[in-house]
């Protein structure tokens, strides 16, 4: 074989091998798979396809079955929804969740509305017992301490969240 003949069977081989990697590749997802077949021609060149020609030996290079044809859109909309009982459309789909998220948004709003109740209660008691502490009383140690306790508990109040 002369240089040039190699070179080219060579070059040809590779194009063959990218060629095969490429179909690997575009028909490798099991439901778009289907049977590729790899035989030479009369000339010696490499042909891959789907359909070989009668009276030619090939061999398969990517085995599946062919993926379902989709209907034509103008059957679906002849057919009606043709959902199965039970199910539901997109939109349907879209405003249930809607509908779930309105329902957390609400109950979520409820209960920061509760605490900022529980909230400004809390603030009030605070504040009637530092009124408490400042009342007037006689100065003895345990008015003193009364005092102490009824600011500390106010404290305690107001840093609660």
């Amino acid at each position: 074989m002369s240089r040039d003949r190699c070179r080219t069977k060579t070059l040809r081989d590779r194009w063959t091998a990218l060629a095969i990697f490429g179909l690997v590749l575009l028909v490798g997802m099991p439901s778009h798979a289907q049977t590729i077949y790899r035989y030479t021609d009369r000339d010696g060149s490499v042909v891959l396809t789907d359909k070989p020609p009668k009276g030619v030996k090939a061999e398969p290079v990517v085995a599946g079955t062919p993926a379902a044809a989709l209907p034509p859109a103008e059957a679906v909309e002849r057919a009606g929804s043709g959902l199965p009982p039970g199910s539901m459309t997109a939109e349907e789909a879209i405003r249930q969740r809607d509908r779930q998220l309105d329902d957390v948004v609400k109950t979520v709003e409820k209960r920061d509305a509760e605490r900022e109740r529980e909230r400004q209660k809390r603030l009030q008691e605070a504040e009637r017992l530092e009124a408490q502490a400042r009342e007037p009383m006689p100065a003895t140690r345990e008015n003193r301490q009364r005092q102490y306790e009824l600011l500390q508990e106010a404290q305690r109040l107001r840093q609660t969240e």
